[in-house]
C-alpha cells in the first residue's frame, strides 16, 4: 500500500476531508485551534477565482535564487520575479496566491490607496504597501472577482458572517481600469 506523501489518491482525499472539516466548522485533525494560533491565507481557503491557484516555490530562498540567477543572470526579469516570489513567501508564508498577490500590487500601484494611507499614518509607501500584503495574507483584505480590494472578515471570527462564512464588509477600492 503506497503511503499518503506518494499517494495522489490519499492526499485528494485527506484535502477534500480538511476542506469539509472547515466548511462544517470543524477543525484539522491534529492542529490548534484559531484561538491558539494564526491561520494562513491558505489555511482559510478564500472563496473566488484569485485564490484558485496556488504557488509554493520548492527550496530555500537561496537555493531557489541560485538556480535562477545560474540560469538567466542576476539582473534578469525572470531574477525579478522570483525575488518578489520570495518577498510574497516571507508575507504569505510556503503557499502564494500568485494571482491575488500580483493584483493586489496592480491595485497599489494603479490607485490613490497607497498615497492616501501613507499620508494618513504617516508611512513611507513600501511601509503601506508591507502592511497592506500582510493584511492580505491574514485574510482581513481580499481580490474579489472584479478585482476589487475589500476589507473582509474570515470564517471562525467573531464576527464572520452566518454559518461562519467570509463576510465582505467594505469595499476599499475599486477595480483598477
Amino acid at each position: 500500500m503506497a503511503s499518503k506523501k506518494t499517494n495522489p489518491a490519499a492526499r485528494r482525499a485527506q484535502k477534500n476531508a480538511r476542506r469539509n472539516a472547515r466548511k462544517q466548522g470543524g477543525s484539522r485533525p491534529g492542529r490548534t485551534s484559531r484561538s491558539s494560533r494564526t491561520l494562513s491565507l491558505y489555511d482559510l481557503d478564500p472563496p473566488g477565482i484569485y485564490y484558485q491557484e496556488w504557488d509554493k516555490p520548492t527550496g530555500t530562498d537561496v537555493e531557489v535564487m541560485a538556480k535562477v540567477i545560474e540560469s538567466f543572470g542576476t539582473d534578469s526579469r525572470e531574477a525579478a520575479t522570483m525575488r518578489l516570489l520570495l518577498e510574497y513567501r516571507g508575507i504569505y508564508g510556503p503557499h502564494i496566491p500568485l494571482a491575488a498577490a500580483g493584483h493586489l500590487d496592480v491595485i497599489l500601484q494603479d490607485t490613490d490607496l497607497v498615497a492616501s494611507l501613507t499620508e494618513s499614518v504617516g508611512s513611507t509607501a513600501g511601509g503601506v504597501r508591507e502592511s497592506l500584503h500582510s493584511l492580505h495574507a491574514q485574510g482581513m483584505l481580499l481580490v474579489a472577482d472584479d478585482g476589487s480590494l475589500w476589507m473582509t472578515v474570515p470564517p471562525g471570527t467573531p464576527y464572520s458572517a452566518a454559518g461562519g462564512q467570509w463576510a465582505f464588509v467594505e469595499q476599499k477600492v475599486a477595480a483598477p481600469a
